[in-house]
């Protein structure tokens, strides 16, 4: 079993088996930690994940009844940057990272968390980047990203990141 850094999130949740299950923890947890400009909800939080259908499956168990503030939270699957629609996370599998330039062009002007899963990405425009290290999941961040959509992210999800 992969053992995982889960102790940054000491929230109470369901016992984590998988790195989706994981990264779900995770996102669920971002989504928190992190201040959206009013009006960029429009009713619902959305996350949406383009390439990985076990994320989406994963993502769409975890949050099941549960909130960001007020909002319900919707989960939708992209399968690739053209399709997609208005999303406060957008997570990034890695067999479409190769497209992280165009998801950033059609996701330019929104108020998006782009969050991919191999490190690296934030050199390049994501906000957030899930890595393995030795069995751990860990995350680094790019907060001058994430300011890039409008978003605020609070000094305690900062602190959280890995710093090399």
């Amino acid at each position: 079993m992969v053992v995982l850094m889960l102790s940054a999130f000491r929230f109470g949740f369901a016992q984590v088996t998988t790195v989706s299950q994981a990264q779900s923890m995770f996102i669920y947890n971002f989504s928190r930690l992190i201040q959206w400009p009013a009006g960029s909800s429009n009713g619902e939080f959305v996350i949406g994940v383009i390439g990985d259908t076990e994320m989406f499956t994963s993502l769409t168990s975890f949050v099941t009844n549960k909130k960001v503030g007020n909002l319900s939270i919707s989960v939708k699957k992209f399968e690739d940057a053209q399709s997609i629609t208005r999303c406060n996370i957008l997570f990034i599998g890695d067999g479409k990272i190769g497209k992280l330039g165009e998801v950033i062009s059609k996701v330019q002007g929104s108020n998006s968390l782009i969050i991919t899963e191999r490190k690296g990405m934030i050199n390049s425009g994501s906000a957030i980047d899930f890595f393995m290290d030795q069995d751990k999941l860990k995350f680094v961040m790019n907060s001058d990203n994430a300011e890039k959509y409008n978003l605020v992210v609070s000094k305690s999800l900062e602190d959280m990141a890995y710093k090399n």
